[in-house]
């Protein structure tokens, strides 16, 4: 992995630089300079070998160290690319030689200075382009993603298996804000190359209660090639076919830890039309997927379901929300006040920013009692948002199993009681199971001598009161 701007110094590239120099017209195995990023776009903009990029930037330093040097570079150019002793240096450079073993020292010290300030102008310039091409964060804090994100991160950086992660979790559970912190902390430790985000969504739910439509629906392969292609391959004339795209970027991906993001893979299509090339281009590369869809039949994929806000970061996100809000009566408001909210819709921070802004407008009674029977417009669309689309796409036995759901006690419900309840025999309460999980509208927990089945809050309301409208 590319080292972190934090672990180098001029001081710490005195060594390497010294050691380069040294190895200089060898054929030494290993390159100490290696881990630059200067080294690395020299090899790959050139497309020549490690130690021929190598020397690249050693000889525009020495270019440089002249401008500001001109008798420490021809002594470094003497001593090393010549290969004279230090006795011929000294005589050419009319000095004595423990003066010039002196000067050997400034001249490197001073060299490794000059690659230092390159290096850091150069990654400084990577991380200012991959936030530019990140956008604005899709938040302004999060709470309660610490461990998550951690686990996650620990995932991603290390060059070995899985290179297939998942994020997964129903609308509003806070997948992209996930994947986006990810990418910002991966970008600060400057452990990869480079960072490519495409994104597939198609909808936002605005907390006006609005659904807005963003992107065409589908995300094909060409598609996903091309956004690749944009920001990882400099130059590439387009149009391209992916007979001759997809093997520049693998040959771009092979040659550096490069992270990519796809987001918003809503639809089973979109999955299983991406996955395939996906699967090429990862290996080293490390690929991060969201969805609201789980694939556990696939494999090599890391799953990471987007667990919800326990009750404590809940009401710091409500009372965040409230401040930039104005919403006064909740930023001052304790925690017997809030939990009612938490109660209602569970950590799901989409539903918890929009209760926030409708107590503008709404006393908060009101507002829960209408999330609750799914009353008005701004409910409706919350509940279309998260859950329209995999109702629509569940079967009469899934739609059965589902509405059983919130008979569950807090622990769960088994499967022997969701078989009683359901009237379902067994194959097909298993088959109902497997899809209401993969689209995250049942959670599994239990361990792997019994499994037990829940819901979140929102789903519990959501069945209780909006599926009776939509039949």
């Amino acid at each position: 992995m590319t080292s972190n701007t934090t672990d180098l110094s001029a001081d710490s590239l005195y060594k390497p630089v010294h050691k380069a120099l040294s190895q200089w017209g060898t054929s030494s195995s290993g390159n100490p300079l290696g881990h630059l990023r200067l080294v690395e776009r020299a090899r790959q903009d050139a497309d020549i070998s490690d130690a021929q990029a190598s020397s690249q930037v050693l000889m525009q330093a020495l270019e440089a160290l002249e401008a500001d040097n001109a008798e420490y570079a021809r002594l470094l150019r003497l001593r090393f690319l010549d290969g004279m002793s230090m006795l011929h240096v000294a005589n050419r450079l009319n000095r004595s030689e423990p003066m010039c073993y002196k000067m050997q020292r400034q001249a490197i010290q001073r060299l490794a200075a000059i690659l230092f300030q390159e290096e850091r102008t150069l990654r400084a310039a990577e991380m200012e382009a991959i936030n530019l091409r990140l956008g604005p964060p899709p938040y302004d804090h999060l709470f309660g993603i610490d461990h998550a994100l951690n686990e996650i991160m620990a995932l991603v950086q290390p060059a070995t298996e899985p290179w297939l992660l998942l994020l997964e979790g129903i609308g509003g559970i806070g997948k992209t804000s996930l994947a986006d912190a990810l990418a910002r902390r991966a970008i600060a430790t400057g452990g990869f190359h480079n960072i490519a985000w495409v994104t597939a969504g198609r909808r936002v739910f605005r907390l006006s209660g609005r659904i807005e439509a963003t992107i065409a629906p589908t995300l094909t392969a060409e598609e996903l090639l091309e956004h690749l292609a944009e920001q990882l391959l400099d130059g590439v004339p387009l149009p391209f076919s992916i007979d001759t795209v997809l093997p520049m970027l693998r040959q771009r991906l092979n040659n550096a830890p490069h992270l990519i993001v796809v987001d918003n893979l809503e639809t089973v299509a979109d999955l299983e039309t991406l996955l395939p090339v996906l699967r090429q281009l990862a290996r080293p590369a490390k690929i991060l997927l969201t969805s609201r869809y789980s694939l556990h039949a696939e494999t090599n994929i890391y799953h990471f379901p987007i667990p919800e806000l326990s009750l404590a970061p809940a009401c710091q996100l409500i009372r965040h929300e409230a401040r930039l809000r104005n919403a006064r009566h909740l930023t001052e408001a304790d925690d017997d006040v809030l939990c009612p909210i938490f109660e209602t819709v569970g950590g799901n921070p989409l539903a918890l920013r929009l209760v926030v802004g409708q107590t503008l407008v709404h006393d908060l009674p009101t507002i829960l009692d209408s999330l609750k029977a799914a009353r008005g417009q701004t409910a409706e669309q919350l509940y279309t948002f998260i859950y329209r689309q995999a109702w629509d796409s569940l079967d009469e036995l899934g739609q059965r199993t589902l509405l059983a759901m919130p008979l569950a006690p807090p622990q769960g419900m088994t499967t022997d009681l969701l078989a009683r309840i359901t009237d379902l025999n067994f194959p097909d309460l298993l088959d109902s199971l497997d899809r209401l999980v993969r689209l995250n509208l049942v959670d599994r927990r239990g361990d792997l001598q019994q499994s037990r089945y829940s819901i979140h809050p929102l789903t519990q309301t959501f069945l209780q009161e909006q599926v009776a409208k939509w039949h």
